[in-house]
């Protein structure tokens, strides 16, 4: 791990001590002062994350794996959940994503059905976006917009059906397609911005592997947050989401297919990565973790797990990298 974390604390925001003070300590511990990217060399690759929610603890493990060894690519596009680590990995905040979801899991205005009762979202938008990064624990603004980093975040859009891709430029000014990024359906609020109405990405692009193609970029490292298994099985929702999002066609039409879009997205991954063309990294077994998650060990446990198939892969990795 990097010299640079910062000293463990048993305390939280507040000055009390956690409710449970020995995940917090391990949790705070993996916090970076500096940014990660300082001085290193930027690699012509893409990260390309999906989403997951919780699951997403996953992926800060891999990402802050792959800070520690110095690893910066150029790009990072990232759908829901995998936006929200990418935006820390931009920002070169070592540990970040660990910290902020799991010592404020237990929180009802972080994410919880209190918080869809009082707010409409579930994912609570002020607390999170708002009182974490300006009050609570500061976000590095600074840090992210001198990072050698760009950031996509991909958002559904309701009205055309089809997945949008915006660059988080500005940390504050890009915020609403950050947010709209990892808006659930049904359990989120409608994000209008710049005339389009937004939703999570997952639907319509949930492994954006296309896009990341696109860009031209030499190397492309996939985070998963699902296992080898895994298949998406049929909305089982859709009846309730045709009720919600009546006004919106074309966006049901992409909710109805998102089981087979996803399930040939991942297969067409799996030949890139024989082929040489990608290189994923994935749960080595099922992930036991839902979507409003509130136990502290279980998100830590998924942190850890990340760390250590990143540590797995990480021969493989820099062969495909082409690292020394």
């Amino acid at each position: 791990m990097s010299e640079e974390r910062e000293a463990v604390s048993t305390k939280d925001t507040a000055g009390e001590p956690n409710a449970k003070g020995a995940t917090g300590s391990r949790v705070r511990a993996v916090m970076a002062r500096t940014p990660a990217w300082e001085g290193k060399p930027v690699l012509d690759a893409n990260l390309v994350l999906e989403g997951g929610a919780m699951r997403g603890l996953f992926t800060a493990g891999v990402l802050d794996y792959l800070m520690d060894r110095g690893v910066v690519c150029k790009r990072v596009i990232g759908t829901s959940a995998g936006a929200l680590m990418g935006y820390n990995y931009v920002a070169g905040a070592t540990g970040r994503s660990c910290y902020v979801n799991v010592h404020f899991a237990p929180d009802w205005r972080y994410l919880s059905w209190q918080s869809f009762v009082k707010t409409g979202n579930v994912y609570g938008r002020a607390f999170s976006f708002d009182e974490i990064p300006n009050r609570l624990e500061p976000f590095d603004y600074d840090a992210y917009c001198r990072s050698p980093i760009e950031l996509t975040a991909v958002s559904s859009d309701l009205d055309l059906g089809e997945a949008d891709y915006h660059v988080i430029a500005d940390p504050k000014d890009d915020l609403p397609y950050l947010i709209a990024s990892s808006s659930m359906p049904l359990v989120s609020q409608i994000v209008e911005v710049d005339g389009k109405r937004l939703l999570d990405g997952g639907t319509c692009d949930s492994i954006p592997i296309d896009y990341s193609r696109a860009t031209g970029a030499a190397k492309h490292v996939v985070v998963l947050t699902q296992h080898a298994e895994y298949r998406k099985q049929h909305d089982k929702l859709l009846p309730l989401e045709r009720q919600v999002y009546g006004d919106h066609p074309l966006y049901l039409e992409r909710l109805e297919h998102r089981s087979y879009e996803y399930n040939r997205t991942v297969r067409r991954l799996e030949r890139m990565a024989e082929a040489g063309e990608a290189f994923v990294i994935r749960p080595e077994r099922p992930v036991g973790v839902s979507n409003i998650e509130h136990d502290r060990e279980k998100l830590f446990a998924l942190y850890e797990h990340g760390l250590d198939v990143a540590a797995h892969a990480w021969p493989a990795l820099k062969r495909y990298l082409e690292i020394p």
